[in-house]
């Protein structure tokens, strides 16, 4: 079985992927980015580089013996005036900044082509993790209403339509109307702002309407970045007033399905997984 090698950002996903590795008995290494992965890693096979340090996350990579890579977790945006840098990094400095500019999707796949040119081949979460990708239909008892595909409908016309900006993976819609659109705040920030909305035009605990709706944008990388949920996702829709929330079929990860199902049909609300659109 090939080693895994995951590069790893922050919030809880990174262990997870190393967790589901152990447990099917899949060899690995973890490399923490330094003020992002949790220091949680400690409990796998690990080493830590800095932001800037990719040379040395490469070293270790190598040293290990990984084979596949995984590039997983949200990193922040750096100030790329205050990195320190190493030798490979400063290197590098002008194409990423160049592919920076160009939004977070260009520079991601810049550093997945960099990742391969080094030799690895650069897997997603997906092909780790495929028990856990969304299959069509709904997970739980409740499925939507013909308001609520409607609304699906808008909210991932919503995210193809945002794909040349570089704007983010997730927007809110109800009743026709688009409440929210995911930026760099992410989507647990993007549902608590549309909680603080006016009740007239999001639903509430006993009359829910809405739905987040989360799928990949079309031009990016599905090995990184691919969207993911989880109870907190429920637990801030339901806060939310939404009635549910949508992902794409095959592009996306739901953690702890039964936990995720059990949450939605004690709301009342519906997680269900859309086909593929045509667009995308």
């Amino acid at each position: 079985m090939r080693k895994l090698g995951i590069v790893a950002g922050s919030g809880p996903v990174p262990l997870k992927l190393a967790e589901a590795c152990t447990q099917m008995g899949r060899p690995l290494y973890v490399v923490g980015i330094e003020g992002e992965a949790r220091a949680d890693i400690a409990a796998f096979d690990h080493g830590w580089a800095r932001l800037g340090a990719i040379g040395t996350a490469v070293e270790q990579l190598k040293k290990a013996g990984c084979e596949d890579v995984c590039i997983i977790g949200p990193v922040k945006r750096p100030d790329f005036s205050k990195l320190k840098l190493d030798w490979t990094a400063t290197k590098l400095l002008p194409r990423v900044l160049n592919a920076a500019r160009k939004g977070d999707d260009a520079l991601l796949s810049f550093f997945v082509r960099w990742m391969e040119d080094q030799g690895f081949k650069v897997v997603g979460a997906e092909d780790v993790l495929g028990d856990l990708v969304a299959p069509e239909g709904a997970v739980g008892a409740h499925a939507p209403d013909e308001g609520a595909l409607r609304d699906i409908d808008l909210g991932a016309q919503v995210v193809h339509a945002l794909d040349d900006l570089d704007v983010g993976q997730g927007a809110i819609a109800c009743d026709g109307l688009v409440l929210a659109v995911e930026a760099a705040e992410g989507t647990d920030e993007m549902l608590r702002r549309t909680a603080r909305l006016p009740e007239t035009v999001r639903g509430t605990a006993d009359k829910r309407r809405g739905v987040l709706v989360k799928l990949p944008k079309p031009s990016q990388d599905r090995r990184v970045d691919l969207p993911m949920m989880g109870t907190q996702t429920v637990e801030l829709a339901a806060e939310a007033g939404l009635a549910g929330i949508a992902i794409e079929a095959g592009g996306a990860i739901v953690f702890d399905r039964d936990e995720v199902a059990r949450l939605a049909d004690a709301n009342g609300m519906f997680v269900y997984a859309f086909p593929k659109p045509e667009k995308s």
